[in-house]
C-alpha cells in the first residue's frame, strides 16, 4: 500500500479541477434551464406545501458542500427522471413507427467513454480516500480538502448516472425491447436518486467505498460491452459470450460488498461512534438488498432460457427422426 504522502500527490495530480464544475454547470443550464425552471415553477405553484417541506429539509441536511456542486436542486433531479421515464414510453408508443437502427458507432463511442470515465472515478477515489487518511468503514463526511477532492468525485460519478440513460436509449433506438425491462429501468432510475441524496448530504466519508466498488465493475462492464460491438462475430466473440454471465456474477458481488460495508457500520459500530449517516446507510443497504434479489432472479432466469432452447432443440430433432423412419 502506498503512503498518504504519495497517495496526496498523486490525488492533487490527478483531482477534478472546480472549472469542468462550473462549465457543465453553466452547459447543462444553457441546454435545460428553461424547461427545468418551468417545472420548478409549477410545483411550487401548485404543490406549494410539499415544495416548502423538501426546501426545508435540503437546507437542513444538506453538506456544506452541497452548495459548490452544481446540479443538486431536487426539481431539476425530479423533472430529469421524470424526462427519461417518458422518453421510454414514447418509445414504446412510436415504435410501430420507427426503423430499427444499429447503433453501431454511437455504442462504440458511448461504451468505450464510460468505460474510461469509470476507470478515473474507480483509481480517483482509491488513491484521494487512501489521501484522505480513509479506511474500509465509519469514514466520516468531513469538509477538508482532501475531502473536497472526494467530494467532487462523488459529484462525478452521480452525474455519470445519467450518461448511463443513454444505455436505454440505444437499446429503444435498435428496438430492444426485451431489454428495457422493470430492473432495467428500477436500476437506472433509483440509482440517480439514491447518489443525489448522498451527493447532497453526505459527499464523502463512507460514499466514497461504494462508489468506487461501482465504478470498478462498470470498467469490466463497459469494457466487455464495447468489445462485444467491436467484435460482432469470429474468435474474439466466442471468449466474450462466455463472460456474459460473470458480469452479472461480478455486479452481485459488488451489491453484497455494499450490502456488508453498510451493515458493518450499522450493526458492530456503536451508534454513538458512527461517523457517517445512519439513515443513509439504512437506504444503501436496503437498496443493495433489492438489486440483489432483482439481479439474481435476472441470472436465474437467464441460465434457463438457453437450456429451454436446447430442450426444444433436441425434442425437434427427436420428432424429425421419428417422420424419416415413418417415411421410410
Amino acid at each position: 500500500m502506498i503512503s498518504i504522502e504519495r497517495a496526496e500527490k498523486i490525488a492533487a495530480a490527478i483531482e477534478l479541477p472546480d472549472w469542468v464544475l462550473r462549465m457543465s454547470a453553466s452547459l447543462m443550464y444553457s441546454c435545460f434551464g428553461p424547461f427545468v425552471d418551468a417545472f420548478e415553477r409549477s410545483v411550487k405553484m401548485y404543490c406549494s406545501a410539499q415544495y416548502a417541506f423538501v426546501e426545508s429539509w435540503m437546507h437542513a441536511h444538506a453538506h456544506p458542500f452541497a452548495k459548490r456542486l452544481p446540479y443538486l436542486n431536487p426539481w431539476h433531479g425530479v423533472a430529469s427522471i421524470l424526462a427519461y421515464l417518458c422518453l421510454i414510453l414514447a418509445f414504446r408508443v412510436l415504435c410501430p413507427f420507427l426503423s430499427k437502427l444499429s447503433c453501431r458507432s454511437l455504442g462504440l463511442v458511448h461504451n468505450l467513454g464510460l468505460h474510461l470515465l469509470s476507470l478515473y472515478m474507480c483509481l480517483g477515489l482509491l488513491i484521494s480516500a487512501r489521501a484522505a487518511g480513509y479506511s474500509l468503514w465509519n469514514n466520516a463526511a468531513g469538509t477538508s480538502p482532501a475531502e473536497w477532492r472526494i467530494a467532487k468525485l462523488i459529484w462525478l460519478f452521480y452525474v455519470s448516472k445519467v450518461v448511463e440513460w443513454l444505455d436505454t436509449v440505444i437499446m429503444l433506438l435498435k428496438q430492444n425491447h426485451h431489454q428495457v425491462t422493470f430492473l432495467h429501468v428500477y436500476h437506472h432510475s433509483t440509482i440517480f436518486v439514491l447518489w443525489w441524496l448522498a451527493t447532497l448530504a453526505a459527499p464523502a466519508g463512507e460514499s466514497y467505498y461504494s462508489a468506487m466498488v461501482n465504478s470498478g465493475v462498470h470498467v469490466v462492464m463497459y469494457g466487455y460491452y464495447f468489445l462485444t460491438l467491436l467484435f460482432p462475430t469470429g474468435n474474439v466473440r466466442n471468449v466474450l459470450n462466455r463472460f456474459k454471465f460473470v458480469i452479472t456474477k461480478g455486479q452481485m458481488w459488488q451489491f453484497f460488498f455494499n450490502c456488508l460495508q453498510s451493515a458493518y457500520d450499522l450493526v458492530w459500530v456503536p451508534r454513538e461512534n458512527l461517523k457517517y449517516s445512519p439513515a443513509l446507510l439504512q437506504l444503501l443497504l436496503c437498496y443493495m438488498i433489492s438489486l440483489l434479489a432483482l439481479f439474481g432472479n435476472f441470472l436465474v432466469k437467464s441460465k434457463k432460457k438457453p437450456l429451454r432452447h436446447h430442450h426444444v432443440d433436441a425434442a425437434t430433432a427427436s420428432a424429425a427422426k421419428r417422420d424419416r423412419a415413418a417415411k421410410s
